[in-house]
């Protein structure tokens, strides 16, 4: 079975293709997109939706949605309680363009400032399209952000969310640990079941 994840997100595609393994996943570069897909939508749904579309009318209009078994694509938010659930749809770009990892997570931390409530969570809507279905699947981890930023690894915000029943940040925890307990790996883990039933 051969899918395209509709991103070049080198982080998001390493993830992906761990937990999808031993299924074949292609990222736009494989098939050769090299547009841009204006994500306009106010919801993680849209979002997803929107990109995941864009692709599949793409390779329709190429002459290669036959090769393929479908497209994916996945917008994720990270929300948090005492902003009133934002940054939500806008995570990526929520201090600004160009969109900053190290902007938004020094936003974060002086939106939080001096506040008690730091429960968070993070949420993964990926849409799956092919000839016969649109289907979308969620995933969502809760936590709370941390009052500084912790840890290397990841992206985002990972160096500043601390997954609950851990007390370490996603930056901190080992890859393996976060692939498995993610919203991103539980809404694959969804997508997965979805795809091998």
């Amino acid at each position: 079975m051969k899918l395209v994840f509709a991103s070049n997100n080198a982080h998001k595609l390493e993830e992906v293709r761990k937990i999808l393994a031993p299924l074949e996943v292609l990222c736009l570069r494989d098939i050769g997109f090299v547009g841009e897909i204006d994500e306009t939508g106010t919801t993680l749904e849209a979002n997803s939706l929107l990109k995941a579309q864009a692709i599949w009318n793409w390779l329709q209009e190429q002459g290669l949605a036959t090769t393929i078994s479908g497209v994916f694509a996945d917008d994720t938010g990270l929300e948090i309680a005492a902003l009133g659930g934002a940054p939500g749809v806008y995570s990526a770009r929520w201090a600004g363009e160009p969109s900053n990892d190290a902007r938004n997570r020094q936003k974060a931390l002086c939106e939080l400032a001096g506040v008690q409530d730091r429960s968070a969570r993070f949420r993964t809507v990926i849409t799956w399209i092919n000839q016969h279905t649109v289907q979308q699947v969620d995933g969502v981890i809760n936590g709370r952000m941390a009052t500084e930023e912790s840890g290397n690894g990841g992206f985002g915000y990972d160096a500043l969310f601390i997954p609950d029943g851990y007390d370490a940040t996603f930056a901190v925890l080992p890859a393996e640990t976060k692939n498995t307990i993610s919203h991103r790996a539980r809404a694959l883990h969804a997508l997965r079941e979805l795809l091998l039933n």
